[in-house]
């Protein structure tokens, strides 16, 4: 089979979706011939490694500002006559803002079957537009961001929901075609070796992900700050690239004004979170919005007790006080409460961390099990 994977960030880029459509290409590459369509020059593609599993690369600049730039796009990947074209986005990629200016639905009149994956299922007034913008103007082009959303359902196959919670929210909103959605739990996890697990666990609390202000490091830099002194061995690192220079520089200030430096550690990307993970005493997911957090699932699956915002995808991985703890998104006293109970009860730690790595694999989120379904959703769409 060929299969057009198709994203609007550099493939080594590594955020959530990069990621995602890695695992695919890892997983889907040996049997089947991968066409990739991404902004990646040669040189930022042969530092990826999926590259040797790639046949065929299609450059693009991701600017949708005509019709004609999403038809000469769907040209490009209808001649290389993929037997499907899966696109990934959040909710809105691929000029699916306004219709007719996203390639799916030229691609769609070529013959070329078109399967789309939605990774985050935001707010109704968001996505369509700059967040800077004034309510009013969002409100006046929501009509318009919805048309152009359903135009690109009615040019699809199937849409892919990361989550049940993100699957209910798009089967409501875009409720005409709300049978074209399906859901299926997208991982990169993979079994650890015997005798990798379990490693000593330090006073550490961890949050993984690119530092920005809807992930809420900062919130958890704070919840962490009121509670520093009484606990003066542990230590919050925080592992991700500056994505958001803004919330770093805001960390980094909030380190130094609670003589905190040394303890409030913004580490940058790293190659061995997982590692951090299996070291770590405590992992936090701040976030203010998330389709299906990848550094959630991974610390459950790797025994790490976590916290989270009480946001549906977070709700979703956890039951309160069985796997984990919640607590409400920006609300620092609760979440620094959240923390003192974990650091000072390890017997509870270890309890939550048990319960959530047998929670993820009961529910077989791993890369192999996404790989399945997805080619279980191939092979329907080219029937």
């Amino acid at each position: 089979m060929r299969i057009a994977l198709c994203l609007e960030y550099p493939i080594d880029q590594l955020g959530g979706v990069e990621v995602l459509v890695s695992e695919l290409i890892l997983g889907l590459g040996s049997h089947h011939q991968i066409i990739l369509v991404s902004p990646d020059d040669a040189a930022s593609l042969a530092r990826s490694r999926v590259a040797p599993l790639v046949s065929e690369h299609i450059p693009f600049a991701p600017v949708w500002d005509s019709t004609t730039t999403a038809r000469t796009l769907a040209e490009r990947i209808a001649q290389v006559r993929p037997d499907l074209a899966h696109f990934h986005f959040g909710l809105y990629g691929f000029g699916n803002r306004f219709p007719f200016r996203s390639p799916i639905s030229h691609l769609h009149r070529r013959g070329v079957p078109c399967v789309t994956t939605a990774h985050m299922a935001t707010h109704w007034l968001e996505g369509y537009c700059g967040p800077q913008k004034p309510g009013w103007f969002k409100l006046a082009l929501l009509p318009l961001g919805w048309a152009g959303k359903m135009h690109q359902l009615r040019n699809v196959h199937t849409e892919v929901s990361v989550s049940q919670h993100n699957l209910k929210r798009l089967q409501t909103r875009y409720f005409p075609l709300r049978n074209r959605f399906q859901q299926i739990y997208h991982s990169r996890l993979r079994e650890v070796p015997s005798g990798t697990e379990p490693e000593v666990r330090r006073n550490v609390i961890l949050n993984v992900g690119h530092v920005a202000e809807r992930k809420g490091q900062h919130i958890l830099a704070a919840a962490f700050a009121q509670i520093a002194p009484r606990f003066p061995e542990w230590q919050l690192q925080l592992a991700g690239p500056d994505h958001d220079r803004v919330t770093a520089e805001k960390i980094r200030q909030l380190a130094r004004e609670q003589q905190l430096t040394g303890r409030i550690l913004l580490l940058g990307k790293r190659d061995d979170t997982p590692a951090l993970m299996r070291q770590a005493a405590v992992y936090v997911q701040p976030s203010f919005v998330e389709g299906l957090p990848l550094s959630l699932q991974e610390a459950m699956f790797h025994s790490c007790p976590v916290i989270a915002s009480q946001i549906g995808a977070h709700e979703e991985l956890i039951c309160e006080n069985k796997i984990g703890r919640l607590f409400e998104p920006g609300n620092i006293p609760q979440l620094a409460r959240a923390l003192e109970q974990l650091m000072t009860d390890q017997p509870q730690r270890e309890h939550l961390g048990r319960n959530a790595a047998a929670s993820i694999r009961e529910r077989k989120m791993t890369a192999a099990g996404m790989v399945e379904q997805h080619l279980e959703l191939y092979h329907a769409v080219t029937r």
